[in-house]
């Protein structure tokens, strides 16, 4: 489709040629003149700036570390509430203890009234095997330093064998030994772990000390009886020296009585035959 010829405009202003219009080669068109961008002037202005800043900070903070060592140290700030307790130093662990000593036997003898001293180990107990023939009144009491009793061993009639405790009952090892008799008599003292084991079961007719490693794995009670016409005395020793008296009668007994769990040692005092059993 043809195109309409164009109506003549008016003459163009002189310099600026031929105008634009239908059927004219559009000349190219006329690059704007640069202009010259403003962000590198920014960027610089940055720069320099922050160069400048730079400076002064550092003086600033030059002048106040040198104000800071010139001024009096503030007080130290309290902990915060959650902050860690500090730590106790550890405390060093317990020495061992040292092995037991077993002391060593101690006999002493003779013949009717005696006060004989005897040197024991202060802490230990013991196992005295006593013996007697005369026919009246036999005594025999434990003193302390001072000479005063602090326990009595025996004290029977006439003629005597057995086995007592020696430390235990007095709470402490005597310094020596009153002995009433009208015949010979003998002492001879052992360290208690010289002494039988209690398994359970025994029997006797005189008086014993026994051993008791393991109370619990006994049982829970005690059984005991007497077929004798004179005292009757069962007594136990448990932890810290702690006294447990079971039986104290006369003449013949049959009973039965708890078994402490603590029981390390138990003592019977008889004449005639007696028994004791264990119960679960």
């Amino acid at each position: 489709m043809t195109q309409p010829t164009p109506p003549p405009g008016p003459p163009a202003p002189p310099g600026y040629g031929q105008p634009f219009g239908y059927g004219q080669p559009i000349p190219p068109p006329i690059p704007p003149r640069p202009s010259r961008p403003i962000w590198p002037w920014l960027v610089g202005g940055a720069v320099v700036f922050a160069f400048v800043v730079a400076l002064g900070g550092t003086g600033l903070v030059l002048a106040l570390h040198e104000a800071g060592q010139r001024a009096v140290p503030a007080a130290p700030q309290p902990a915060l509430p959650w902050a860690p307790p500090e730590r106790a130093p550890a405390t060093p662990s317990a020495e061992p203890e040292p092995p037991r000593v077993v002391a060593p036997t101690v006999t002493i003898s003779g013949r009717g009234d005696k006060t004989t001293k005897v040197a024991l180990e202060p802490d230990a107990g013991y196992v005295a095997t006593i013996t007697h023939d005369g026919d009246s009144n036999f005594m025999v009491e434990a003193l302390d330093h001072s000479g005063q009793p602090i326990g009595l061993v025996v004290n029977a009639i006439g003629a005597y064998a057995g086995d007592r405790t020696v430390g235990l009952m007095e709470r402490e090892a005597p310094a020596a030994f009153r002995v009433r008799a009208d015949g010979a008599w003998k002492i001879v003292l052992r360290d208690l772990t010289k002494a039988p084991t209690f398994t359970g079961k025994a029997s006797g007719r005189e008086p014993a000390v026994f051993l008791v490693p393991d109370a619990e794995r006994l049982g829970t009670q005690i059984t005991a009886t007497h077929t004798g016409r004179a005292n009757f005395v069962v007594r136990g020793y448990g932890d810290d020296d702690r006294i447990g008296l079971f039986v104290n009668e006369i003449g013949r007994y049959r009973g039965t009585a708890d078994l402490p769990p603590d029981l390390k040692v138990i003592e019977v005092e008889a004449q005639g035959g007696w028994t004791l059993q264990a119960v679960r």
